[in-house]
């Protein structure tokens, strides 16, 4: 009987391992997970459960006795309400399936729903995780212990498997808890390693490194498809001044602001990186030359007519000098570097003729297609 609880012990840790590998994939790190996640949870969870039910310990030719119970209270603290709810019914269904339309069945199926539906209370109760399972873990326990009274013909023959199986399923919980939480604040360390790799700490928006990956595969994009691909680099005009009249705090914030301001004036589809210093860049998607000249021209005049908030509360206003190149129209084809550096050389210019402008370079590409929509 030991080993069996032990077995299914095992069985818990080495299915939160493989769930934690799934999480890698899953946005479960919000405080309410995603329809889509929970229902994988809860499908996958159910499958845990029914295999518990594979290492069980017979009490009698009908009544058998595990910790499938854990996986419900798993999926409710961990996944949501849904997942629970779908993890009781899998494991109810299955239990009948597995084992035959018996009363022990019927009951144990029952109370498996009931704990899933319960589930759904604890999933969003204001508790801490560590709680929440305890609680639920006793309350699965105490609908386990009257299924077992009902189908159980000798208190005796009871009272010798469920103090055992009280005492690890309690051993079991914390054990869930704590590996678990183990996993989960790995996956959040991983996920936010992924995110400062790839993201400017200052402006948010995505960083050089993820801004050159970006780029190449979109060109590669639209090679294939045939599609136009515009970049605007963008530097603000004498930022130097900024900094040195007001401090580096008050550049910061400048930054910080003129981020959002790009991101209000880019299309949806748009990416938008700080690619170091005050320069930015905006990939625009499908997008040919006239549509791109004026997105610029649009976000050169929105920045020239907004005030920056200064920590202290001063104000101050800027202007950007924008680079504009397209695919192919400006680039070699066989460069992914190229347009980069057309765009480069067009902000050089607009900075050499006076700021405050958008320039292009004449293409070097004759296109009778140009995919610009108004």
């Amino acid at each position: 009987m030991l080993s069996t609880f032990f077995v299914n012990l095992c069985v818990i840790i080495s299915f939160l391992y493989l769930s934690g590998i799934i999480a890698k994939y899953y946005s479960i790190r919000l405080p309410f997970p995603s329809l889509r996640v929970q229902l994988v949870g809860g499908f996958l969870f159910g499958l845990y459960g029914t295999v518990l039910m594979n290492y069980s310990f017979h009490i009698n030719d009908t009544t058998i006795v595990d910790l499938r119970h854990l996986a419900v209270v798993t999926a409710a603290v961990y996944l949501g309400g849904l997942a629970s709810v779908i993890t009781g019914i899998i494991i109810a269904i299955l239990r009948i399936v597995m084992f035959g339309v018996t009363s022990a069945a019927i009951d144990a199926a029952f109370i498996m729903i009931l704990l899933g539906l319960a589930g759904v209370y604890f999933a969003y109760a204001s508790w801490s995780r560590l709680t929440k399972i305890i609680t639920m873990n006793l309350l699965g326990m105490t609908m386990i212990f009257i299924v077992l009274l009902m189908n159980t013909p000798s208190m005796n023959t009871l009272m010798k498997v469920y103090p055992i199986q009280m005492t690890i399923a309690f051993a079991g919980g914390l054990f869930i808890y704590f590996i678990a939480e183990f996993i989960n604040r790995s996956n959040e360390m991983l996920f936010l390693l992924e995110r400062r790799a790839s993201t400017d700490h200052l402006t948010d928006l995505s960083n050089r490194r993820q801004f050159e990956q970006s780029l190449q595969s979109e060109l590669q994009h639209a090679r294939q498809y045939h599609q136009k691909l515009s970049l605007l680099v963008i530097d603000i005009d004498r930022f130097k001044k900024v900094n040195d009249t007001f401090g580096h705090s008050a550049g910061d914030s400048v930054l910080k602001q003129l981020g959002q301001l790009l991101v209000e004036h880019a299309r949806s589809t748009d990416l938008v990186s700080r690619n170091g210093g005050e320069e930015f860049a905006i990939l625009l998607l499908d997008c040919g030359y006239h549509q791109s000249m004026a997105i610029a021209e649009s976000v050169r005049k929105a920045v020239a007519r907004s005030l920056f908030i200064l920590p202290d509360g001063q104000t101050v206003k800027l202007t950007i000098s924008i680079g504009v190149a397209v695919y192919p129209d400006h680039c070699d084809d066989h460069d992914d570097n190229d347009l980069f550096d057309q765009a480069d050389r067009a902000l050089y210019e607009a900075k050499n003729t006076g700021r405050n402008r958008v320039c292009s370079l004449p293409p070097r590409n004759i296109t009778v297609v140009d995919n610009d929509s108004f």
